[in-house]
């Protein structure tokens, strides 16, 4: 196809030349039309959505015991967990903002602090010196994994928000108001 544009384009561009047969230079010019290149099937890249992640009910995290905690008990209740460290100063106060709040939280919400602490016993010492109102459970290779489609950032604190069929609604990073935080409790479903 591409050499028989190269043949056709010199002939055509000798056509607009205005050179009659006698050699005289005042033959009528006439216009020549070169028709397009019939169209040729190209792969197109169509752009591919991200694997839907599957329901977080799949996920399975740790107790502070190293016993496994499916997150499928949980199946038909909306959920917040709240990923933090205790080494973690933002993580903290975001706790705090959560722990102030708890009691406005409706008790539909499972409520779940899940540490990146490399270690339960850190988080086991911790909660001697500040008390804990909801679930707390040691983040897993698997809950980094189901919510990286929606946030592929490491960072902390991070709070997921997930409806009551397992549905990521929001990956907050950062403290939480509290403000934020009941209002976004009140309205998972």
């Amino acid at each position: 196809m591409r050499a028989l544009r190269v043949a056709v384009l010199p002939l055509a561009l000798l056509s607009c030349v205005p050179i009659a047969c006698d050699g005289s230079q005042n033959a009528p010019i006439v216009p020549v039309v070169v028709a397009p290149a019939p169209p040729v099937a190209v792969p197109v890249a169509v752009p591919v959505p991200a694997k839907p992640m599957g329901p977080m009910h799949s996920v399975v995290l740790k107790d502070l015991d190293g016993k496994d905690v499916a997150l499928a008990q949980y199946a038909g209740r909306p959920m917040i967990i709240e990923i933090w460290a205790t080494w973690c100063g933002p993580c903290r106060a975001n706790r705090a903002a959560f722990h102030a709040v708890y009691k406005d939280i409706p008790e539909r919400v499972v409520l779940i602090a899940a540490s990146s602490d490399t270690g339960s016993q850190l988080v086991k010492d911790f909660l001697k010196t500040n008390a804990s109102d909801g679930l707390e459970l040691m983040a897993t290779p698997a809950l980094y994994a189901a919510i990286k489609a929606h946030d592929p950032g490491m960072t902390i604190p991070k709070t997921v928000y997930i409806d009551s069929k397992g549905n990521v609604i929001d990956v907050a990073q950062g403290t939480q108001s509290q403000t934020w935080i009941k209002a976004m409790s009140k309205n998972l479903r």
